[in-house]
């Protein structure tokens, strides 16, 4: 195996075997020199009398000034805007995985806030296994790729379904962020529930394992800062889609380990598998294959047993083994 292997395998390295601001006050004009007689004293008394005048002009032009500044909202520049963003965002994301620990507890889903941190970690490592392998031709990268995604999909799916139950044994509702009409019926709005949560599910079961780590946190890339109102329905939903991604990586990480506990049998059927495939690649390379199509039949066939074989037996194999895998949750 090659140090690339190895650095590619993470959590599935059990199949080696196989090969992160005022404008400055003018100063007031001198006082005239005082002058003998009363006209000089008419002027300068009428200079005094001025200027205090002007003064007071001068005081309430800024003071109105003021007023008129502080109640003018400052103009912004890009990078203001953009850190206000980033700080909102902040804010919500904080708020968000508050309430998605909350509703663990609320729901005894068994993973407290402190697992999140770890089941994030975990899902991006996933994440890396399946770009590696996608487009691969590689024996490896493939296998594990197979395997990955076939557990992403199973788990999506165990996710909501107990998601769903454990909302039922708590006697609590899939909140609908559609805006009923005053005279709707009960029996509508409970279908608009069901529609949206089979919407959801669907989404959800096909998310990547970079968007299920996000959702754990409460994060919604695509939304941005433009968060809704905590507390609205939709991120009371957003928080219920949190629980579920939090769940979701939980049995990634259980399946995983209960397959490298029993490595040797999923590599027993790994080899039969494989083996069955062997003639045909051996014969494309004789030259005992006459034309392209056939050699790319052949091919074909050969990664089905990578991307769909293998992942099945694997599969099949949790299934045998663990309750969860069965959907079998704890009451």
């Amino acid at each position: 195996m090659t140090g690339s292997d190895k650095e590619n395998g993470g959590r599935l390295s059990f199949l080696d075997s196989l090969g992160r601001l005022f404008r400055p006050k003018e100063a007031a004009p001198a006082a005239p020199a005082a002058e003998s007689g009363r006209l000089a004293k008419l002027e300068t008394d009428f200079d005094t009398v001025v200027q205090a005048l002007n003064a007071k002009i001068e005081e309430q032009r800024r003071a109105s000034s003021e007023v008129q500044t502080s109640a003018k909202p400052a103009e912004s520049t890009a990078e203001d805007r953009a850190a206000e963003r980033a700080r909102r965002m902040e804010t919500c994301h904080r708020a968000i995985r508050a309430d998605i620990e909350k509703m663990h507890v609320q729901l005894g889903t068994g993973i407290a806030g402190k697992d999140l941190d770890a089941l994030v970690d975990f899902c991006v490592e996933l994440d890396g296994i399946v770009a590696a392998g996608r487009r691969s031709f590689e024996l490896l990268p493939r296998l594990r790729y197979g395997i990955a995604e076939r557990l992403r999909s199973e788990t999506g799916t165990l996710a909501v379904d107990r998601l769903v139950a454990l909302l039922g044994r708590a006697n609590l509702t899939w909140p609908d962020p559609t805006q009923y009409h005053p005279a709707a019926k009960p029996e509508e709005i409970e279908r608009s529930r069901r529609r949206r949560l089979a919407e959801l599910r669907e989404l959800f079961v096909a998310q990547s394992f970079r968007s299920t780590a996000e959702r754990m946190l409460g994060i919604i890339s695509t939304w941005g800062s433009d968060y809704p109102d905590a507390g609205s329905p939709l991120w009371q939903e957003s928080v219920l889609e949190g629980v579920a991604a939090g769940i979701r990586g939980l049995l990634l990480r259980d399946f995983v380990t209960l397959l490298r506990q029993d490595a040797d049998a999923l590599l027993r059927n790994v080899e039969t598998s494989i083996g069955k495939e062997m003639a045909a690649l051996q014969g494309v390379l004789a030259g005992s294959i006459g034309s392209v199509d056939q050699a790319n039949k052949a091919l074909a066939s050969s990664l089905h047993v990578l991307d769909e074989v293998i992942p099945e037996v694997a599969w099949q194999q949790l299934r045998a083994q663990s309750p969860s895998a069965r959907g079998e949750f704890p009451q």
